[in-house]
């Protein structure tokens, strides 16, 4: 690697890492005072978060039957507000645990991402002034003032990036069973990770580390059987082999609502589709599906048998929204194999919106209003984007992609593309290109797969892969300077 050893190396290092330090209370300071709060609302009605009553009170019964969602996100929620009712309550004091908590992470985040600039040889001043804009970028901000898992998943991803690369540079059984630890972490956090992702990168981790094949397959033993057992888990709940039973809800979105309803309308008369084809909304209140779905007798579990959450709004880990969902999936495969031009245009719209700035995302609306002007000049700027949102919905406008974050994003997997299929020719891979190569299998993931089973919030579930594209650009760059000053 490039990257610069010795004393000279190691005291700009720290200033580098002494300037972040500095910088980012300053920049969450400015934050503050310009209006950006911690945000409590989505614990009342976010979908993917429990009953805040059950998470205070029936914590651990909720989270081994959940089936919406795997369990550890809510977890840590639950464990907050149990710490904040035993510390007097309050939705000050919830705010500011929550605060402390997300913050560290989004800072350990940055502090990981400059670590790794300097990993694939990026110079101290370069690597922070990139780890400094992506800390001062208006979706960290914001995303970390929401108890979303949108900054866990950032974190958790960096890290196992992080972990294989000091494992392809100093292996230790410690390092490989703490880097499949928190694979095995991000996919009990996050329904989008399932144990296809985690195989994939086993099985590349025992190819790149020959002569520690044996210590890699014992390493991600435990985590495996951890796994399994909350897939086991979900099969003894609902019958499904997944982590969440939203999947079919998610996919219609993308393919049965995009037929026009006459042509679900024969499709249901004809018995292709099940009646659940002609409601118009994919995650629909319970009564929608009355005469639709025969009810399930009472399980005595509350996350099981509620219908709506005692905020009001709906439980969707309501046990008949999994045969719903299978429903829906049934349906979507149809809507597919009969019109898979429809199913090719909404992933083609998944992607534009994939190309949204991650602040523009309706959620955050009421934060993002208050440092308007910053969010306006990142848009600009680094993002490229013809057409500011004041206020963004979900419905796309193509104006509004960041045509700078997708020129980007395009060169960083093209780069990507090329280590790998140079590697794959010469069989033999040096540790840089490793890491390089597993950062792209990271995002190659998170994107295809997302955008093929999600629409709405694509832009979202990128900003988690940002640092690995940065990663992944700035390492393209630096490598295209070297050849043209020495063709």
């Amino acid at each position: 690697m490039n990257t610069r050893h010795g004393p000279r190396g190691a005291t700009a290092d720290r200033w580098a890492v002494g300037g972040l330090v500095a910088l980012y209370p300053v920049s969450r300071i400015a934050a503050y005072l310009a209006g950006v709060r911690f945000d409590l609302s989505p614990l009342a009605t976010s979908w993917q978060i429990l009953d805040p009553v059950l998470l205070r009170h029936d914590l651990l019964t909720s989270l081994l039957y959940m089936p919406g969602q795997p369990s550890l996100y809510n977890l840590l929620l639950g464990v907050v507000l149990k710490l904040s009712a035993a510390l007097g309550g309050g939705d000050f004091l919830t705010a500011a645990l929550f605060r402390v908590i997300f913050a560290l992470m989004a800072f350990s985040s940055v502090l990981l991402l400059y670590a790794l600039l300097r990993r694939v040889g990026i110079r101290p001043v370069g690597a922070a002034v990139v780890a400094g804009l992506f800390m001062c970028s208006p979706a960290l901000m914001l995303y970390e003032s929401l108890p979303y898992y949108t900054v866990i998943v950032l974190l958790l991803l960096v890290a196992i990036v992080w972990l294989f690369d000091t494992c392809r540079r100093n292996f230790r059984p410690r390092y490989a069973f703490a880097l499949f630890s928190a694979m095995a972490v991000l996919i009990y956090t996050r329904s989008l990770f399932q144990i296809e992702w985690f195989a994939v990168l086993v099985f590349y981790a025992v190819l790149v580390l020959p002569g520690h094949r044996r210590a890699v397959l014992v390493a991600a033993t435990l985590p495996f059987v951890l796994i399994l057992a909350l897939y086991a888990k979900n099969v003894a709940v609902i019958g499904e082999f997944s982590t969440s039973d939203w999947m079919g809800m998610s996919l219609a979105k993308l393919t049965t609502l995009d037929l026009d309803h006459s042509e679900r309308e024969r499709l249901v008369a004809r018995g292709r589709m099940t009646p659940l084809a002609l409601d118009d909304k994919a995650f629909d209140i319970p009564q929608a599906y009355e005469g639709t779905v025969v009810k399930r007798p009472h399980t005595g579990i509350a996350v099981l048998d509620h219908r709506l959450k005692t905020t009001g709004h709906v439980n969707f880990n309501y046990l008949p929204y999994a045969r719903i969902s299978s429903m829906a999936r049934h349906d979507a495969l149809v809507a597919i194999r009969t019109h898979p031009g429809v199913y090719l245009h909404s992933i083609g719209v998944a992607w534009l919106m994939f190309w949204r700035p991650a602040s523009d995302y309706p959620f955050l609306n009421a934060n993002r209003a208050a440092i308007q002007p910053w969010a306006w000049l990142y848009g600009k700027v680094l993002g490229g984007q013809p057409v500011y949102p004041d206020h963004p919905r979900f419905e796309l406008k193509p104006a509004t992609i960041g045509v700078f974050i997708a020129i980007v994003y395009i060169a960083a997997v093209l780069f990507g593309l090329g280590v790998l299929l140079r590697c794959a020719w010469r069989r033999r891979v040096s540790n840089l290109d490793a890491t390089l190569i597993f950062i792209w299998l990271n995002v190659m993931y998170v994107s295809v797969i997302g955008n093929m089973f999600e629409i709405d919030e694509n832009q979202r579930f990128r900003f988690a892969i940002n640092p690995l594209i940065i990663l992944l650009a700035m390492a393209g760059t630096q490598r295209a300077l070297a050849w043209l000053r020495h063709p």
